[in-house]
C-alpha cells in the first residue's frame, strides 16, 4: 500500500473560530484546505491523540480541553502544525493512517525575559503498522523550525524555539525524550524545576 503524507501548518484565528493554511515550500499540502474550522480541526487531533496520549475523549473532555487551548489569548497557541499519511486514491480527510501533529504557543514558561514559541502536544499516531510508514514527526519539526524563523524576522524578542519534557511522564520515560528531542537539535537549559525538563534550540536566519 503506498501512503501519501500531506503537511502544513495551520494559523489560529481565534476571533474566527478557524485555521488557515500555510504552505511550506517543500510539502505538499495535498487534501488540507484553505481555512477549516476549530471542530473539523479538533475531531482530526483528537483522533490521534486516542493513539499518541491514549485519550478515549471520555465525555469530550479532549475535545472541551483542545477548544480552550485553540482559544486562550494569554498564552496563544499561535499554530498547530500537522503531517497526514493517506492511502492513495483516499479522499476524506478524517481517513489518514499516519500522522504527526504539535502546537506551537507563545509563552515566557514562567522565568524567560520574552515570550517565546514553545512545542506542546508533540503527537505520533500510527493507525496501519503493517505498510512502510513515512516520518511525519520530522516533517511537523521541520516545517516548525521554518515557522519559528518567520516570527523571527517579524520579532526580535524570539531567540529560537523551546520545548519541555515532564520529568515523570505517564508514558515513556524522560531520558528517551531527552534523547529523541536531542536528534532534533534540542539542549538541555540549566534552568530546573521539580516538574519539568527545559529544552531549546537556537535557529539561523
Amino acid at each position: 500500500m503506498k501512503i501519501n503524507y500531506y503537511s502544513t501548518v495551520y494559523k489560529i484565528n481565534r476571533k474566527q473560530q478557524n485555521v488557515t493554511r500555510i504552505s511550506m515550500n517543500e510539502y505538499d499540502y495535498g487534501m488540507f484546505p484553505l481555512n477549516m474550522d476549530f471542530k473539523t480541526l479538533i475531531q482530526i487531533v483528537t483522533k490521534m491523540q486516542k493513539i499518541c496520549f491514549q485519550d478515549s475523549n471520555t465525555n469530550r473532555k479532549n475535545t472541551i480541553r483542545l477548544k480552550k487551548l485553540l482559544s486562550e489569548t494569554n498564552e496563544a497557541t499561535v499554530c498547530i502544525v500537522i503531517s497526514l499519511g493517506y492511502p492513495e486514491n483516499e479522499t476524506n480527510i478524517m481517513n489518514f493512517v499516519d500522522g504527526g501533529s504539535a502546537t506551537l504557543q507563545k509563552t515566557n514558561l514562567g522565568f524567560l525575559k520574552y515570550q517565546q514559541p514553545v512545542i506542546n502536544e508533540i503527537c505520533r499516531s500510527k493507525y496501519n503498522k503493517t505498510v512502510m510508514l513515512g516520518k511525519p514527526i520530522k516533517n511537523v519539526m521541520n516545517m516548525i523550525d521554518k515557522y519559528v524563523l518567520l516570527m523571527m524576522n517579524s520579532s526580535t524578542r524570539i531567540n529560537g524555539v523551546y520545548l519541555y519534557i515532564e520529568k515523570n511522564p505517564e508514558h515513556g520515560t524522560h531520558l528517551f525524550l531527552t534523547s529523541y528531542y536531542e536528534s532534533y537539535g534540542f539542549s538541555i537549559m540549566t534552568h530546573d524545576d521539580n516538574d519539568y525538563i527545559y529544552m531549546y534550540k537556537s535557529l539561523e536566519q
